[in-house]
């Protein structure tokens, strides 16, 4: 499973159990295939070397491109294996996703799905006593910090870019979550302290103020349309439509921007300048504008954001359909073309077409499913303290919204319940990350929580430190990596160095079993009757044993 001068991807899959908390688990045949990549470095692991888990994230695995970023390029040169599992539920087909309704669709559930996928991989591999670090950014990122809290006698450490933990109500935090700090950060980017023109911030405020004295009368709405140039589609007929669909873009083009701006071009999008919002604020750095001057301005402005798209029919397009999709954090956009040849997926089942009434969900649709359920990031706008309008965070809206989507009510306190602040203080070797132009690090750490839970601020923006290594990368960028790498090498060291000291190492070899299904909550052995069939592993490609000579080419 290696080939001479480089690395090797393998796409796998494993029984799993749908549900690993039931009552009926030892008797339960429900399972899925959880597909999961594997990258193996071009020397042997030995005894010493670390995996990494690169947690799931919200979308199918071969759209995530396993084997690109920073940290990828730290496992290639320290002889660490690679694991990439998919989230639940993501999959493009079944099997590779349970068919039940989002009825497991849980953090707490995947969470399991990661520690019995590394547990049979050790097992299988013989790599029972190689300390496991787990690696993710955004939702990921929450991932990865929340299996070194629940589960540190597997993860021996975490790095955790970007996440929004800390971005809910009832966390202990002094101060409290400010629902407002997000929009105050998208402002900063936009401001000249954030390096973009003075007048910027103001003359955004202004255009919104602008739209909505024009949005009481006809001939105010007639102008906005004109002005801006709007496709028929897009045009506003009424006050709430300007409220509801023009300014809410608007507002979330900036907010995007934001969380995008990156010192290096072209992310997420070919033809988006570095720093984008810098770009965006020069053609709003007139503090004169006002009026039709304005309105054309912040069309100008927001091309900048998608890269012409949004105006590649001469006018501007506000429904969505030429909008700049969202971009891949840094370090999935995109991977080297070997890693995505050997990762294409095998001919999978054939899935049953979706009904009229039920449509498959796209990957974004099921996240908002997890948002109501357990990722609750309440943000608030007010239009004094932000460049916005005044948009506060409707709890009963927001309810009602997740009731009517999705059938189940909001739940805001569950990572309080669940990872707060004093879950997060008993744990330890935690390295979160934030980039400073990013609204979502209102929602994250920005100081040291204790000695070996640390935290690294940088010039840059959402999860970008996760990402490929480029020149123009700011000093501070690299030096969150360098610091990363280097806690890395300190967890594995004192990880090796406590194996001396203690007769048992981690869970994959202590009690010697079998994990296949339902392997860290359901305890199986030779001893249980039927365990003899969860040792047998569906590969979704045939894997040869692994090999680190010149015949492995071939």
């Amino acid at each position: 499973m290696t080939s001479y001068g480089l690395p090797v991807s393998e796409l796998l899959a494993k029984p799993t159990s749908v549900d690993h908390f039931g009552s009926v688990q030892y008797t339960r045949n429900d399972t899925y295939e959880l597909r999961y990549a594997l990258i193996w470095p071009v020397d042997a692991p030995d005894a010493s070397t670390p995996i990494f888990l690169f947690c799931a994230q919200e979308s199918p695995i071969t759209s995530v491109a396993p084997g690109s970023g920073f940290y990828s390029s730290l496992a290639n040169s320290t002889a660490a294996l690679q694991i990439w599992p998919e989230h639940r539920y993501y999959a493009e087909a079944e099997p590779y996703t349970p068919a039940d309704d989002f009825a497991h669709f849980t953090v707490e559930q995947s969470l399991v799905d990661h520690i019995e996928l590394v547990l049979y991989v050790q097992s299988v591999y013989n790599l029972t006593t190689n300390p496991v670090i787990a690696i993710g950014s955004s939702y990921s990122g929450q991932l990865s910090s929340y299996l070194r809290m629940r589960y540190p006698d597997v993860i021996a450490g975490a790095i955790s870019s970007s996440p929004t933990s800390f971005g809910c109500p009832g966390l202990g935090l002094d101060p409290s979550y400010d629902p407002y700090g997000f929009a105050k950060v998208a402002t900063w980017a936009a401001s000249s302290e954030g390096g973009s023109a003075d007048a910027c911030p103001a003359n955004v405020q202004e255009f919104f103020q602008t739209i909505f004295s024009l949005a009481n009368t006809s001939d105010g709405l007639n102008q906005i349309n004109t002005d801006m140039n709007l496709c028929s589609d897009s045009m506003v007929s009424s006050y709430d439509q300007v409220n509801q669909t023009l300014a809410q873009y608007v507002q979330m083009q900036w907010v995007s921007a934001a969380q995008y701006n990156a010192p290096v071009a072209n992310l997420g999008t070919a033809g988006v300048p570095a720093y984008r919002v810098r770009v965006a604020c020069d053609l709003l750095s007139n503090s004169s504008l006002e009026g039709s001057d304005l309105l054309a301005a912040m069309v100008d402005a927001l091309a900048v954001f998608t890269a012409n798209v949004s105006i590649a029919n001469g006018c501007l397009d506000i429904t969505g359909a030429t909008a700049e999709p969202e971009p891949e954090p840094p370090g999935t956009a995109s991977a080297p073309a070997s890693y995505i040849a050997a990762l294409a997926p095998a001919a999978a089942p054939e899935a049953a077409p979706a009904s009229a009434a039920q449509p498959e969900l796209s990957s974004s649709q099921k996240f908002g499913y997890q948002v109501c359920n357990q990722d609750q990031t309440p943000t608030s706008f007010d239009g004094v303290t932000d460049m916005f309008y005044d948009a506060p965070f409707s709890l009963d809206g927001n309810d009602e919204q997740c009731l009517e989507q999705f059938g189940i009510h909001a739940q805001y306190n569950w990572a309080a319940y669940n990872f707060g602040l004093s879950a997060v203080r008993q744990s330890s070797n935690i390295f979160f990350t934030n980039g400073i132009y990013d609204p979502f690090i209102a929602c994250g750490p920005t100081v040291n929580i204790s000695a070996t839970i640390t935290v690294a601020v940088y010039e840059g923006c959402h999860a970008y430190d996760v990402g490929t290594p480029m020149p123009e990368d700011p000093p501070s960028v690299t030096a969150a990596r360098n610091q990363g790498a280097a806690l890395i090498a300190q967890w594995v060291q004192e990880y090796l160095v406590m194996q001396t000291q203690l007769p048992m190492s981690n869970a994959a070899n202590m009690f010697q079993l079998n994990y296949a299904l339902g392997g860290y909550t359901q305890v199986v052995n030779d001893t249980l009757p039927g365990s003899k069939i969860l040792r047998n592993q569906t590969l979704l490609e045939p894997s040869a044993e692994y090999s680190n000579s010149a015949d492995a080419m071939v």
